[in-house]
């Protein structure tokens, strides 16, 4: 599990890094409804700006948050401090490219904070709710307001990074000449299935439909997956989604329309399946595929763009590590902004998960 989020780590911190940019107020809203002493302790200090414990435990909540219960319990605890430490590191940046956004004079106007506020306004059922939450949360109205300045000037800062990105058509060519595969769309299958706890079970309901009973009716009285009240219908399925147990099969059928897989051992349960239908794979021209590419393209020269300007502002700046976290031995490795090798370095960025508070963030302009 380490081993995968350290291969990865180069997009992973840009992922977090501009997450950060866009939710880290939650937690400045909460630090200042909590009283000074819970927060004392410094985690880092950035250009003399302090990062409190406080401020990391609550920035990491809101992280795995938006991670599934199943990963987080594959995690042990070097696991959970090296996320943890990217969390560190992301408020880092994101204090950095703050501080960059000030020192270059990046202007907000109040109609843009207006707008992000009736925005945030907007995901509460009305301005009663609204105020609740802010009651509930210690928030007042004018923190919140130079929260979403400090959010906008930093999405300015960025903004301004990505002006000068243009994508030569030649450049498009190349890349859908040297990955075509990805720009193919698999056969497809239209399947109607059942499912059994034990083979012998599977067996006594195929003999009935070998002899010619409808498969569709068999389904519904006796295979136990959610597909039975539908008549065994499982719909279109992709080759590459089909599962591997029964992939020969299937396929084997493809110009069978209408026969019946042998029984497959699929888990721990046993299946066969009825082919109905099948579409021929497709592969998708360079006119279909030109703006997909283009946005994978885009997307790297931002993740360099940002991530040199991230580098850079380092480089000039003093960061402290404080001893507690140094003890802790969450910052023990180098840091996780050195710049790693990516193998794939035109493939797009995955997409974050959605955090469960309502969505009150803006993006970058593309």
């Amino acid at each position: 599990m380490l081993r995968g989020l350290r291969k990865n780590l180069n997009v992973i911190i840009i992922i977090v890094v501009v997450a950060f940019v866009f939710t880290i107020f939650y937690g400045t809203f909460t630090r200042q409804s909590q009283s000074p002493s819970q927060g004392a302790a410094s985690a880092a200090t950035v250009n003399n700006t302090v990062i409190t414990i406080y401020d990391l435990e609550n920035q990491f909540r809101n992280f795995i948050s938006q991670f599934d219960n199943r990963y987080l319990n594959e995690l042990d605890e070097q696991g959970i401090n090296y996320l943890k430490r990217l969390t560190l590191e992301s408020m880092i940046n994101n204090e950095l490219l703050y501080q960059e956004a000030k020192s270059r004079k990046i202007k907000v106007n109040n109609n843009d904070i207006d707008t992000r506020l009736n925005e945030i306004k907007a995901n509460f059922p009305s301005e009663k709710e609204f105020q609740n939450y802010l009651q509930y949360n210690g928030i007042r109205i004018n923190d919140m307001r130079e929260s979403i300045k400090r959010d906008l000037m930093i999405t300015n800062l960025i903004n301004s990074l990505y002006e000068s990105i243009v994508i030569p058509p030649e450049d498009i060519n190349n890349y859908y000449e040297e990955n075509k595969s990805l720009f193919s769309i698999p056969a497809q299958y239209h399947l109607h299935q059942m499912t059994f706890p034990s083979q012998e079970e599977a067996e006594k309901v195929y003999k009935r439909v070998s002899l010619g009973e409808d498969f569709s009716n068999l389904a519904k009285l006796n295979s136990i997956d959610t597909y039975a009240s539908q008549g065994g219908d499982a719909g279109w399925i992709s080759e590459n989604a089909l599962p591997n147990e029964a992939k020969d099969s299937i396929i084997e059928l493809k110009d069978k329309l209408g026969n019946v897989t042998p029984i497959v051992k699929v888990g721990n349960n046993y299946q066969f399946f009825k082919l109905i239908e099948t579409k021929p794979a497709e592969e998708k021209t360079l006119e279909e595929s030109q703006e997909e590419i283009k946005v994978i393209l885009e997307n790297e020269q931002k993740r360099v763009k940002l991530e040199h300007l991230i580098a850079e502002i380092r480089n000039k700046s003093n960061i402290e590590y404080s001893e507690n976290i140094l003890a802790s031995g969450i910052v023990s490795e180098p840091s996780p902004t050195e710049p790693l090798q990516s193998e794939n370095p035109a493939a797009p960025l995955p997409e974050s998960s959605e955090p469960e508070i309502p969505d009150v963030t803006s993006t970058p302009n593309p």
